[in-house]
């Protein structure tokens, strides 16, 4: 389950959805008692998506095994059980289970963020473009392989506020975030895409990541508060998201609906309501994210 939710708070409010926002805590006015529900509504909405799809949407750190062949040149194939996949972080092979070889910095080439090609036998040379490979295991072999990769978009908060011009930004979780990629700060008002500097090296994904200050190649347009959206996550999986929660908070009329039809009780928890159900909201959430289902 997502400890941050893939929506903000902030970001939802701005959506045109006519909902009363303000009264989701009838027994608290304060505004950030009001965001706290909301904020527990969007994270069961992004825990929802990840089920749909079965599979994490945000960025994280997987670990795979599987049984594959090396080819003649010292390769192994793996096709990813979660995706998209955005680096190959460590990998241990060998005809053994109990028996690997590690490669903790391993020379990866990865298609349609799907399928990763990965040279066996430890090379450490520099990257000049082209697979450099070493012995390995036996061709056409049978080989156990133990894969560490990012998987997911990047979906995280701003941790500390930005000034206009500010050539760094200082995010919550930087798993994902690759040097030289774009993302969106999703700030209602003053949404803006970032660059990060192409020559940044990205700390060690760990599944206890730290606020992390992520430099950037060009500096911010304007000023960001703390809190926001900084994400990589495609705008109409976040959609879904907004839809779901909608579809949350449209609560249908159950004055009529009775808990004891034995009884003389009768439900007075909430009267009669003119809107639709949120049925269609979700139907059109689930299309949205039909495509992005894990495909093994």
């Amino acid at each position: 389950m997502p400890t941050t939710p893939y929506v903000s708070a902030a970001a939802f409010r701005a959506h045109p959805t006519y909902l009363d926002l303000d009264s989701l805590r009838p027994d608290n006015p304060d505004p950030a008692a009001q965001d706290a529900v909301l904020a527990n509504l969007l994270l069961q909405a992004s825990d929802w998506a990840d089920n749909e799809v079965n599979q994490p949407l945000g960025a994280h750190l997987f670990t795979q095994s599987s049984r594959v062949r090396t080819d003649r040149s010292g390769m192994i194939r793996v096709h990813a059980e979660r995706g998209p996949v955005s680096a190959v972080t460590a990998v241990g092979y060998g005809s053994s289970p109990t028996s690997l070889t590690s490669i903790a910095s391993p020379q990866a080439w990865i298609e349609d963020g799907a399928n990763m090609v990965i040279g066996l036998g430890g090379a450490s040379g520099a990257w000049t473009g082209s697979l450099q490979v070493g012995v390995g295991a036996a061709p056409g072999a049978e080989t156990f392989a133990r894969i560490s990769y990012v998987a997911g978009y990047v979906s995280t908060q701003l941790a500390a506020a930005a000034d206009v011009g500010a050539t760094s930004l200082q995010v919550a979780d930087p798993t994902g975030i690759e040097p030289g990629g774009q993302y969106c700060i999703w700030q209602p008002g003053a949404e803006e895409t970032v660059t990060v500097s192409p020559v940044w090296q990205p700390p060690a994904p760990t599944g206890m990541p730290a606020a992390t200050s992520v430099p950037l190649a060009a500096p911010t347009l304007g000023s960001h508060e703390a809190g926001h959206d900084f994400s990589g996550m495609p705008p109409d999986v976040r959609l879904a998201i907004v839809n779901y929660t909608t579809a949350l908070l449209m609560r249908p009329d159950t004055s009529a609906e009775d808990e004891f039809p034995d009884t003389a009780m009768a439900s007075t928890t909430r009267g009669k309501d003119s809107r639709r159900t949120g049925v269609g909201l979700v139907d059109q959430a689930r299309r949205i994210l039909s495509s992005y289902q894990r495909v093994r």
